[in-house]
């Protein structure tokens, strides 16, 4: 009976990019347009890191590292904007605690790799820039993308419209800001680059026709219950995102657990956000874009 929206962080993979990115935009260490050479491969302290796709993609931008989901350019945003500011933005963006919502049973997650003076600090920052060794919580993902969609800002999650007290006297919930997680300029430049991962990118399926629609794809691995590394042939497909991508009317997250006919989130997950987005921009009676 727990609420998985809250009591169960998980490793989020892919869909962290899009975090990754926000820091290294905000701090004007890249642009959607920065590029780099992809071999497919990265070395740090003596562990290899490959693109999900064990593909070399030769000089690529910014943007193409979330349309390709690329693990290697997200270690390269991460790289340049250090480890330290990384690790602060993730905890700015809310990972790591509470959201305060108004439910039992909320998990902080889980940064350590990221807060506490280990060895293999660099690794454990490559690793999490492309969502691995770090666990977050559903309802924390769609807040740190409703900042991203927010003008930067990160707004406190609540459920209750109003509390009536034993007198009858009736006290209003007022959204609540927490605090500004990246500038208005850092969020208009990711929104945009996140619209290409819908429309050229490994988010096709997750758009709705009329609708600029941003978002990310994450095909998560599944840590071992009774030892290091992960569960093979075990995934977790999320795919997270807002629209219209310009005047976003809700954030959402979708997750599915261990798919069963299909390995990557863009065939799981994606489609299925694309169906809900579709009801809900109705539902809202949103005019079309294009």
């Amino acid at each position: 009976y727990n609420n998985q929206a809250i009591f169960s962080p998980y490793e989020p993979g892919s869909i962290f990019k899009a975090i990754t990115m926000a820091a290294a935009l905000d701090q004007g260490k890249v642009t959607p347009d920065t590029t780099f050479n992809d071999t497919g491969v990265v070395k740090i302290a003596n562990y290899e890191i490959k693109n999900s796709d064990q593909k070399a993609h030769g000089i690529v931008t910014m943007t193409n590292v979330l349309e390709q989901s690329l693990n290697v350019g997200a270690v390269f945003a991460m790289r340049k904007t250090g480890e330290e500011i990384f690790g602060q933005y993730v905890k700015n963006f809310g990972f790591g605690e509470k959201t305060g919502i108004e439910l039992e049973t909320e998990s902080h997650g889980n940064i350590k790799n990221l807060t506490l003076e280990k060895n293999n600090k660099e690794l454990n920052a490559a690793t999490a820039s492309f969502g691995q060794g770090i666990a977050v919580t559903p309802l924390q993902m769609v807040s740190a993308f409703g900042a991203i969609a927010n003008g930067g800002i990160l707004m406190k999650p609540y459920l209750v419209k109003e509390l009536a007290k034993y007198d009858g006297a009736k006290m209003k919930v007022e959204p609540k800001e927490i605090r500004r997680v990246v500038s208005e300029r850092t969020s208009m430049i990711l929104g945009g680059m996140l619209v290409n991962v819908v429309e050229n990118g490994h988010g096709k399926r997750a758009g709705v026709k009329g609708y600029y629609v941003a978002g990310k794809t994450g095909t998560a691995q599944i840590p071992r219950k009774d030892k290091r590394g992960y569960e093979p042939n075990a995934h977790i497909g999320s795919f997270v995102g807002f629209a219209p991508a310009d005047d976003p009317r809700f954030v959402m997250l979708v997750r599915i657990d261990q798919p069963r006919d299909v390995e990557w989130a863009e065939s799981s997950a994606a489609p299925l956000f694309g169906q809900i987005a579709e009801f809900l921009l109705n539902y809202y009676e949103v005019p079309k874009e294009r």
